[in-house]
């Protein structure tokens, strides 16, 4: 590792971190540490580490090579964090393209199949069969849903939120891993929103259930339970709790089971960091969390947070009435498979133009009139961001009735043009019956 490299790592930590070589000489001190002893990590460089330490300061202290050793331990994990968020956040969008074309064709015909087929017992299995594939289909979005929690860049920003909607999107994600351990028990009481990041709070529950997970031996799932509670706390506070019947801890392992790279596990099968960056992210966010654990009964780990000062964002709007104008829509999209889609679910109302990407939707708006556009945020060569902007200045009252449809806003710019823009936005896969109640919503504005 760079000296470069591990001196932004050590000042990235929160905690008070003094590098020592051999002879006890300081090497580097965190900004932590700065602010407990007074002295920058200029001035402290090359001192005796006796006359940088305060009277009376209890520090844990290690030589260089031990601490070089784990700083480098900490910032491969860092560096694999990253690359999972970068892998997770593409992958989702990979994804989310082709299931928004399966997703919005299944709903067609479920809409549609009743209207063209007579009632009879292979009507009734054929709708049935669509049904089980409209709902299997729903299950793979609900795990790409999920992936966000590993995609740390993918949204950071703190919104309420319902901490039983993100508990039950991440058991969706590691269903497969739990079912083969532990009976998964839900405890979902009413409770207020918390304000945190989907994906801080989707990391925390993560990392608590893997461990509650891999605390419990394979092989036995009908003896073993693994609990996801959540409920009011007393002060108003919401409690999140995720407990097991796993092989528990002794004190001396409960003792130091927040602390970063401490684990009991053989070398190779984890970083000790998991349940340290769960203390991290849960402090940050104004809360706290607690262990309690005995051995051979399992342990329990409990999140306070406390609850958001304002509510959840409002539910999309219910159906509006439909719209007498038949409009002339110009859908603007890289991927063809999802374009059809859209058209199909339009056409019977609306004027739908396909065009592939913002170049041709630009020349295609100086040939001919339209009421609205629905564009993909993400697309080669101009994006939907991109195409805003030159509407913005050359048409405004167009750039007002743009719909975005995104597989995923994985990008710094995606996301700040998001939280910036009034225009209606729409996740893919998308739900038909959403997209057309928005766009008999902007056609009667």
């Amino acid at each position: 590792m760079s000296e470069d490299a591990l001196t932004e790592l050590l000042e990235s930590l929160g905690n008070a971190v003094i590098r020592v070589d051999s002879n006890g000489v300081v090497t580097g001190l965190s900004p932590a540490a700065e602010a407990l002893t007074g002295r920058t990590q200029d001035e402290a460089r090359g001192l005796p580490v006796a006359e940088v330490v305060r009277p009376g300061a209890l520090l844990l202290l290690r030589d260089d090579h031990e601490e070089r050793a784990r700083l480098q331990e900490h910032l491969v994990v860092s560096e694999r964090m990253a690359s999972m968020g970068t892998l997770s956040g593409g992958l989702a969008h990979e994804i989310n393209n082709p299931l928004a074309s399966v997703l919005a064709n299944l709903a067609l015909l479920q809409e549609e199949l009743p209207k063209l087929l007579a009632d009879s017992e292979s009507t009734r299995d054929l709708l049935e069969a669509v049904a089980e594939a409209h709902r299997g289909a729903e299950r793979v979005a609900q795990v790409v849903r999920g992936l966000k929690v590993f995609s740390r860049g993918l949204d950071e920003r703190r919104q309420p939120l319902d901490a039983a909607r993100i508990a039950d999107q991440v058991l969706q994600l590691l269903a497969n891993d739990l079912r083969h351990r532990a009976r998964v028990v839900r405890e979902f009481q009413p409770a207020p929103p918390v304000e945190a990041s989907e994906a801080h709070l989707g990391q925390v529950l993560v990392n608590l259930l893997l461990n509650a997970s891999q605390s419990v031996p394979e092989g036995d799932a009908d003896r073993n339970e693994v609990r996801v509670a959540v409920r009011p706390g007393t002060a108003g506070e919401v409690i999140i709790e995720v407990g097991d019947t796993g092989a528990g801890m002794p004190p001396e392992v409960l003792a130091r089971v927040f602390d970063p790279f401490f684990t009991t596990r053989p070398v190779g099968s984890g970083s000790g960091l998991g349940l340290s960056i769960c203390h991290g992210i849960v402090t940050s966010l104004g809360g706290q969390i607690a262990a309690q654990s005995e051995p051979g009964r399992g342990s329990i780990f409990r999140v306070s947070l406390p609850a958001a000062r304002s509510a959840p964002a409002a539910a999309p709007p219910g159906p509006a009435p439909a719209s007498s104008k038949r409009g002339r829509i110009l859908l603007v999209e890289d991927d063809s498979l999802v374009a059809r889609a859209v058209k199909r679910t339009l056409q019977r109302e609306h004027d739908v133009v396909f065009v592939e990407g913002g170049r041709a939707a630009l020349k295609a708006l100086e040939e001919g009139q339209f009421d609205l556009l629905i564009s993909d945020l993400m697309m080669p060569e101009m994006t939907g961001m991109d195409l805003h902007a030159e509407l913005s200045s050359s048409r405004p009252e167009l750039a007002q009735r743009m719909i975005f449809l995104s597989g995923g806003a994985f990008t710094d710019a995606a996301r700040e043009f998001l939280r910036r823009v009034p225009n209606p936005q729409l996740d893919k896969p998308f739900d038909p019956q959403h997209l057309r109640d928005l766009v008999r919503q902007l056609l009667s504005t």
